[in-house]
């Protein structure tokens, strides 16, 4: 038998128990007591309520997001859980979840998530690689999200589509830097390179058997094309003429290094965060690092004694800037992610991630705290302000990749005699494909 809720039912019970209580009930022969009438109306009133169904509050389902990245760095990923966290634990109804995919296979992983329809809710891309994603049709518009008058012009370049839309939210900004043991160049009777011809003698003179005197990321991803640009541009070059004297030098400065054993060939399975490990641990002496390894470097040998400055290039000295985007590359929950957006563009969140990753910060009235309190956010600043963006165009990762091969067998001495060549001929290959499909 199934009972069900009955309000009136209820209210005429009760009623009823109250018109008992001011009367005795009389019956035919008998006379009923009107205490045992209230017993048994309360009995009633107990069945009936017994009865009624109770409503339970089932929680609501959580809206769960998968959020893909490349940061290779322990700080950076402890940084991000603990700002996922947060977010997590302050919306009841959403749920980010970060996944790490490894830098040389983030695009690839990406794009065909994208064609087989499971394309993450957010992504952490290098900022270079937003028009390739764009033209992949992944990203969606983020222009009402942003405010873009709190964000430095240069680190919203890279953000834009052609349109002039935003489609992503710059995390930081950072570039290429110098850095050095001076314990071990000290004890070499070495001082401190100015120009690569300098850095190529000392980096020979400080190796040992314990020691490289350099590394070089040759693992073949973004991280070998972004330390290998400035090398190329303070030669003079371009990778639309990397066949030329300048490109020779430039790939002879690498072939040098690992000809002398300076440069191991261990450095073609070495990311920058395996570099960085290494050299915190002083078994090497000089590294081509992006700036906001300084933390993670510390971390590791708080007593390590180096420094960093300008890449030795002579006086005009020129570096490649970059940065990291977040982004949002899925409809299907595109409310929820880009309330996740907002909330990393807050104040609060951005200081916290700069601060344990290095950055310097893409917002203004942050930025101008961090080089007003750091000296060494400064210098790195004056020298980034004067830095060289990659090219922003849809082919760029094809283009990148190509460059990461020849630097690859450059170092392993696998190159042909025709190295350039070749490689400039495949690079002319990719921007007039790219053109023709427009």
């Amino acid at each position: 038998m199934f009972c069900h809720r009955n309000r009136n039912d209820e209210k005429k019970v009760a009623k009823m128990g109250r018109k008992a209580a001011k009367r005795t009930v009389k019956m035919p022969g008998k006379k009923i007591d009107k205490r045992m009438v209230l017993f048994m109306l309360l009995c009633m009133v107990v069945c009936l309520t017994a009865c009624i169904p109770e409503v339970v509050n089932q929680p609501e389902k959580k809206t769960v997001l998968q959020l893909w990245h490349y940061w290779g760095s322990e700080d950076a990923r402890h940084c991000l859980a603990s700002l996922i966290q947060k977010f997590n634990e302050t919306h009841e109804e959403i749920e980010i979840q970060a996944n790490y995919i490894a830098d040389e296979d983030f695009k690839k992983r990406l794009i065909l998530a994208a064609a087989e329809g499971e394309t993450p809710d957010l992504v952490v891309v290098d900022s270079s690689d937003i028009q390739y994603y764009d033209k992949a049709g992944i990203l969606q518009d983020l222009s009402s999200d942003i405010r873009k008058e709190d964000y430095l012009s240069r680190a919203l370049i890279s953000c834009h589509r052609e349109d002039g839309h935003l489609v992503g939210l710059p995390l930081g900004m950072n570039c290429l830097m110098f850095y050095y043991n001076i314990d071990i160049l000290s004890q070499a009777g070495v001082e401190p390179p100015k120009t690569l011809e300098e850095f190529v003698k000392a980096a020979e003179r400080v190796t040992s058997e314990r020691v490289s005197g350099c590394a070089f990321p040759a693992l073949q991803s973004e991280e070998s094309s972004f330390c290998f640009l400035p090398i190329l541009w303070n030669y003079g070059g371009t990778l639309a003429q990397i066949d030329s004297l300048a490109g020779e030098q430039a790939f002879g400065f690498l072939k040098q290094l690992a000809e002398n054993g300076a440069l191991s060939e261990d450095n073609v399975n070495m990311t920058l965060s395996d570099i960085a490990w290494e050299f915190a641990n002083e078994n090497i002496a000089m590294v081509f690092m992006i700036s906001g390894y300084e933390n993670e470097i510390r971390e590791e040998n708080p007593d390590l004694h180096f420094a960093v400055t300008r890449l030795p290039c002579g006086e005009n000295s020129i570096t490649v800037s970059g940065g990291e985007v977040l982004a949002v590359a899925c409809q299907e929950h595109e409310a929820e992610a880009r309330e996740f957006v907002r909330y990393m563009a807050e104040p609060e969140q951005t200081s916290q991630y700069i601060e344990s990753m290095g950055y310097l910060s893409a917002r203004k009235d942050l930025l101008k705290a961090q080089i007003q309190n750091n000296p060494e956010k400064k210098a790195c600043w004056d020298y980034l302000k004067e830095a060289k963006l990659r090219e922003r165009e849809a082919y760029w990762p094809s283009l990148s990749m190509e460059l990461a091969e020849s630097i690859n067998r450059v170092i392993l001495g696998q190159d042909e005699p025709e190295e350039l060549e070749q490689l400039s001929e495949r690079i002319n290959r990719i921007r007039r494909e790219s053109y023709e499909k427009e």
